[in-house]
């Protein structure tokens, strides 16, 4: 059968199955649960439809004009002797419409998080400070990855995409396929791990990868300057950079520091033959990547009991707090470097009533004290108040929280967003 005709065979069966599933599930669900466990379940197979809508919307737009791009043997053995490794099987990369590269990415973005965890993660941002209540967290990553791109590498499946502005015969078009060929070799020798880690060692060992990755782009792009005197830039980024300029310091951050400092960290590790190395044992935390992370002993930080249903346990990490500090000043991002831990607990006392506790370990308590003030100064916008309070003086938010900054410990801060009694 063709590829032109399997794929909208595949299409229907796999829409057909997911209706079959959907419908046994609320079955099931509506027998064995009670009317909460039926709405949480609802909820779940809600998301998981949005999810198969969106994969849905990609696969039709390979059928309708995609397909699989032959990728020229010379790229291959060149990222082959790169790196030092072979491809196990024949890398995949597909064309998509650059339109349509959007929704592929979302789609993306939301399926590696475990199920309506991503919801409950922008919900503990906004109680920290980190996006506003109408940011679309998914969505407005998304866009930075997609808008002006030639490439792109889905980590979700280990394959590449290239958009319809993609052309072989161009040298930063090549690049941009060196870029993600290196993501898929990688990916085929050293895959996600099993189950989701959490995001501070996903977060590192992206960066890990997708560095890897640029500073093998940049080796090609080099050797392409020295035979045949390119010197061009890969592409026209003024889109993107106005995006980046309109986007939240949170996911600014989040999207810009795999090329901000996973680049010379790959590089230094490639120059002393110690990259295969660090992929086999990824980095665990995203300090691994500051100047100052070298040598860093991080602490388990433990946050205290909250009334509700645990929902999200996780780490801001390194990178959160400093993307926490940009939010409130630029200026303050060097206190970032004092990070040693941290901790925030989700709970949910109702659909609507939601308790956030965040501790973090510091290096000093004179660095807890400055994130203390810092901290203050977040509770005082949180709550729109006219002054900031003090540790230990809880404000009251326009929509019914309660912000209080506390020293749990010399060398610890403990920042609460909880629902008002």
């Amino acid at each position: 059968m063709r590829p032109q005709t399997l794929l909208p065979v595949l299409l229907g069966g796999a829409v057909g199955f997911g209706g079959i599933l959907q419908g046994l599930r609320w079955k099931n669900a509506a027998a064995e649960a009670g009317n909460a466990d039926l709405q949480e379940r609802i909820a779940e197979l809600e998301s998981s439809i949005e999810l198969l809508e969106r994969e849905n919307e990609s696969l039709r737009s390979l059928a309708q004009g995609g397909g699989e791009l032959k990728v020229p043997e010379p790229l291959i053995e060149f990222v082959e002797s790169a790196i030092g490794l072979d491809f196990r099987s024949s890398p995949v990369v597909h064309k998509i419409a650059g339109e349509e590269l959007r929704d592929r990415v979302t789609a993306s973005i939301e399926s590696r998080f475990p199920p309506n965890s991503l919801s409950h993660r922008q919900q503990a941002w906004v109680r920290m400070g980190l996006l506003m209540p109408d940011d679309n967290f998914a969505g407005q990553l998304a866009a930075t990855y997609s808008i002006g791109a030639r490439s792109w590498f889905d980590d979700q499946t280990g394959e590449g995409w290239v958009t319809d502005r993609f052309q072989e015969g161009s040298v930063p078009d090549q690049a941009a396929l060196i870029r993600a060929l290196v993501r898929i070799l990688l990916h085929q020798h050293y895959p996600p791990p099993p189950g989701y880690p959490g995001d501070e060692p996903d977060r590192a060992r992206n960066a890990l990868h997708h560095g890897s990755a640029i500073a093998i782009e940049n080796r090609f792009l080099a050797r392409q300057a020295l035979g045949i005197g390119f010197t061009g830039t890969q592409d026209d980024q003024s889109g993107a950079r106005d995006l980046l300029e309109s986007l939240p310091a949170f996911v600014r951050g989040l999207a810009t520091f795999p090329s901000q400092l996973g680049p010379p960290r790959a590089g230094r590790l490639m120059d002393q033959e110690e990259l295969l190395g660090a992929l086999h044992s990824p980095p665990q935390t995203t300090m691994w990547f500051a100047e100052e992370g070298e040598g860093i002993e991080t602490v388990k930080v433990a946050v205290p009991e909250l009334p509700g249903e645990d929902v999200l346990d996780e780490s801001a990490g390194w990178l959160g707090l400093l993307l926490w500090l940009q939010t409130l000043d630029p200026e303050l991002s060097d206190l970032a470097n004092a990070w040693r831990g941290d901790h925030y607990r989700l709970t949910a006392v109702s659909d609507t009533r939601l308790n956030l506790v965040w501790e973090i370990a510091l290096a000093t308590p004179e660095d807890a004290e400055k994130i203390a003030g810092a901290a203050c100064v977040m509770a005082g916008v949180l709550a729109d108040a006219e002054s900031d309070p003090a540790v230990g003086e809880a404000v009251d938010t326009p929509d019914g929280q309660r912000v209080l900054v506390e020293r749990p410990a010399p060398d610890r801060v403990r920042f609460s967003n909880l629902a008002a009694e």
